[in-house]
């Protein structure tokens, strides 16, 4: 069973690889030769964000979830 103090430092590094960043979608790139678009968004999730408030619905009900979701199932 994790303790209290474990869960939380797995949630803050999970949290910490989720960043607003840039992603080539369809790559490669345009610059490589190919068709991909480089867009605003979640470069580990490779979801489009374009404001805050979206970057925080993301962390809210995409990575949180998961992030409870594993730290049950260690119990």
């Amino acid at each position: 069973m994790a303790d209290k103090s474990s869960i939380l430092q797995a949630a803050q590094n999970e949290l910490k690889r989720h960043n607003w960043d840039t992603f080539v979608e369809n790559p490669p790139s345009i610059a490589q030769g190919g068709r991909g678009v480089v867009v605003p968004g979640c470069a580990v999730c490779k979801k489009r964000i374009n404001t805050t408030s979206q970057f925080v619905e993301h962390l809210a009900n995409d990575v949180l979830p998961g992030i409870i979701s594993r730290a049950t199932q260690d119990q």
